[in-house]
């Protein structure tokens, strides 16, 4: 059950998320864009990337995807896999190893060349979805501990060499991706090959690097030299790690670098339209690219980046959503069962009418007393029997035979079909359709009606009914023990005069009407009695045959207020706040607006929850999937769940505040100032530099939201005077969440943390016999 409630809130938070991107305006990029993901390690930033794309931008269909892998990669339309010969076994030589192999095969070689092709055949074919095809932007990503990457060099001079043939501009920039946080035992050999990555990255990215092979290949077989001139080989190199500059690893960080990569990228390549630039102050790579490298002397600079976002905290809300509709139906269920005593006896058919009505059912038709007038009577004279009394008189007469009859034939069957009887059945499906069934009551009826704990009334009054028929069958026993004590003489039956066997006929007719009448009577009420004292057991075992689903709807209840406060705990302070008491009025809100257009008894139709979910006869699952599919085709479809980002957190920071403590309403400031604290809290970039105050630093901050939004309006006053980076937007038709992006650059490798840690194990594999370089480094 947990998971399909974690499962329902991931539906919504996707469906909003898709419902926020159509109202928002789909991202699109300017210039064509080729992603080169190098390495097996770099799978999953492939697949990441692909679909983060493919989810954002407007115009991802032209973004093409080059992957460079040995065992597997991603299949798509526009993903362009390259599979490099397997890695030697021998992870000491790995690296050159693969380096040769890559420049001895010439057949792989010229496999490259026509994928490199294809790839720019794919990106003509899609020109027309960008604004400008004068360039092409190619982001190189790599996994720093790839073996693969030990042909970065060639990769990414080759792409520029091909689509160089159509392109009068070719930006190149180099994503690494450094995992700092190792799960296995292999972490000295990795950190030695990080190390290794980062020592050819310093060599790659001299202004003085210069490089020339024959890559290029022919159909024929014909090589041609690729040159790069004395340059860094590319433009901008974005180290991105698991750790962060505070020296955490925090949960999800590299998949967090993934969509640092998606977002650079866009930054970089962002169409955009021309009043909304002259509003805004926009990223400038080249402006970028110089404040970097004032202090650098020459050598290689690095770039690194921080992100954070804050959106509706959907999954929180939906889960709240489900928690507070569960709550309003059982909390109608339970309003259901408080109903007068009376009315619940007879629901129940535990009532004083009903048990007579079934003990009815058990009794012999009263004219059966009519057989006893053939009863053989003992040869007396009414003279005889005058002076005594009714019951002598029926001893002299019939002696045991008359009782004898009435026991057999009236006793005896009646006791027969109380036996019979299954009186369980019986109040089971008298409780199923007069209760469970009926949407008047509902099974929290049945189970309340039922508890002589909690709820003793039903028993009380069956109770009462058993004293008063007790009392009943008393009286009536005293009527006939004084009937048969009375004088045969003074009873009102027929004499014939001078017929004294008539008047003996017609006395007998008398002792079995009157006398067995009244048996017959105490025979009812002993039935009767017994009815009632049985269905008192009853009760008690049918409530434990509805306990079970009375315990499922608690516990479904109990898991979804379980599930839903977790969410909201891990919403955070800032963004979870006042979640429950906001949706409760929302939910309170919405269930008035159907109630008003469906009627009170909405809940039982079929379009909504309908009657056999809410009997749980099959458990709590369904009645589960109907709450589930009544939030998503109704509730969700209300206002409140449409609202722009910053009006949702306006409106449900101040629900609790009272019409007359106006104090405690938290401003649009006061609300912009924690916004504006928890984005750059949390975007703390994603690499440890040594030197965190390094005198080049520099930073550049740029939010991706609705630029005539009121929070980015607050968020470029802020601190207007006081702020040492530049601050930009990147203008969106946003209403569903903010994002902010931090680039960081100006520091060299030898300022990293991980660097200046892993070096010690590169240089103790080196000397025990590891080559990790292809070219001979100082």
């Amino acid at each position: 059950m947990k998971e399909r409630l974690w499962a329902f809130a991931g539906e919504f938070d996707a469906r909003a998320d898709k419902l926020a991107y159509e109202n928002d305006g789909q991202r699109g990029i300017h210039h064509p864009l080729v992603f080169a993901f190098i390495g097996d390690k770099s799978l999953d930033a492939l697949t990441a990337v692909y679909e983060w794309n493919e989810t954002k931008w407007s115009n991802s269909r032209g973004v093409v995807y080059l992957h460079l892998y040995t065992e597997k990669t991603l299949e798509r339309d526009n993903v362009f896999g390259f599979r490099l010969d397997a890695p030697i076994a021998d992870r000491k030589t790995v690296r050159p190893e693969l380096h040769r192999r890559f420049h001895d095969d010439s057949a792989k070689l010229a496999e490259l060349n026509r994928t490199v092709r294809q790839l720019g055949t794919r990106l003509a074919e899609f020109g027309r979805v960008y604004t400008s095809f004068q360039q092409v932007n190619i982001a190189v990503v790599t996994m720093a501990d790839d073996p693969c990457n030990v042909v970065l060099p060639e990769v990414a001079l080759l792409l520029k060499a091909v689509l160089g043939e159509s392109f009068q501009q070719i930006q190149n920039d180099l994503y690494g991706l450094i995992r700092e946080k190792q799960a296995n035992g292999d972490f000295a050999y990795s950190a030695s090959v990080s190390v290794a990555f980062m020592r050819e990255l310093e060599r790659i990215q001299d202004r003085r690097y210069s490089f020339s092979a024959p890559l290029q290949v022919t159909e024929d077989g014909i090589r041609l030299q690729v040159e790069h001139k004395e340059a860094p080989l590319f433009d901008l190199v974005y180290l991105l790690s698991d750790k962060n500059e505070q020296g955490l690893f925090v949960e999800g960080s590299m998949e967090a670098n993934y969509e640092i990569i998606c977002s650079l990228c866009l930054l970089k390549n962002r169409k955009t339209a021309a009043e909304t630039d002259r509003r805004l102050e926009t990223y400038n790579n080249q402006h970028y690219k110089q404040h970097i490298g004032s202090g650098s002397g020459g050598g290689g600079v690095y770039s690194t980046a921080g992100f954070s976002k804050v959106k509706r905290p959907n999954k929180a809300i939906a889960l709240t959503v489900l928690h507070h509709l569960t709550q309003s139906v059982t909390g109608l269920l339970k309003e259901r069962s408080k109903i007068d005593r009376k009315t619940a006896v007879e629901l129940l058919q535990a009532d004083s009418s009903s048990m007579e009505r079934r003990a009815e059912t058990l009794m012999p038709e009263r004219g059966k007393l009519e057989e006893m007038n053939a009863l053989l009577a003992s040869p007396v004279s009414f003279d005889e029997v005058k002076s005594m009394t009714l019951a002598e008189a029926e001893e002299a007469m019939y002696g045991r035979h008359a009782g004898n009859f009435f026991r057999e034939q009236f006793a005896d069957k009646a006791q027969r079909k109380l036996e019979q009887l299954d009186l369980e059945r019986e109040g089971w499906e008298a409780l199923e359709r007069n209760i469970i069934g009926n949407p008047r009551f509902g099974v929290y009826a049945a189970y309340a009606w039922t508890n002589e704990k909690e709820d003793a009334a039903v028993y009380q009054e069956l109770r009462q009914t058993v004293k008063e028929t007790a009392k009943q069958l008393e009286e009536g026993r005293l009527r006939l023990d004084a009937l048969l004590g009375e004088s045969v003489d003074m009873q009102p039956f027929r004499r014939v005069p001078f017929m004294k066997k008539s008047t003996l006929k017609h006395f007998s007719r008398y002792l079995f009407e009157h006398v067995y009448g009244e048996r017959l009577e105490l025979l009812y009420l002993e039935m009767k009695l017994a009815l009632l004292r049985r269905y008192e057991a009853v009760l008690v075992r049918l409530h434990e045959r509805v306990r079970p689903r009375i315990e499922q709807l608690d516990e479904l209840e109990s898991r979804i207020r379980e599930v839903s406060r977790q969410s909201v705990s891990e919403a955070d302070d800032y963004l979870g706040r006042n979640i429950s008491e906001y949706y409760a009025s929302v939910v309170q809100g919405v269930i008035k607006d159907l109630q008003g257009k469906r009627g009170e008894e909405f809940w039982f139709e079929d379009r909504y929850i309908g009657g056999e979910a809410i009997q749980f006869k099959e458990g709590a699952e369904p009645f589960l999937e109907r709450l589930i599919e009544l939030c998503r085709n109704e509730v969700f479809l209300y206002e409140p769940f449409r609202e722009s980002f910053e009006d949702e957190l306006i409106r449900r920071a101040n629900v609790t505040v009272r019409f007359d403590d106006r104090d405690q309403v938290l401003s649009k400031e006061q609300l912009f100032r924690d916004l504006y604290d928890t984005l750059r809290q949390r975007a703390a970039v994603h690499l440890d530099v040594y030197n965190y105050t390094q005198k080049h630093r520099y930073e550049e901050h740029y939010f991706f939201g609705d630029a005539d939004s009121e929070f980015i309006r607050y968020a470029f006053e802020v601190d207007r005077d006081s702020r040492t980076h530049k601050l930009g937007c990147v203008h969106e038709n946003r209403n569903s969440g903010i994002e902010k992006l931090i680039l960081m650059g100006g520091f060299r490798v030898e300022d990293l943390l991980v660097f200046r840690n892993g070096r010690k194990y590169y240089d103790s594999y080196r000397e025990n016999g590891y080559q990790f370089h292809a070219v001979q480094l100082d």
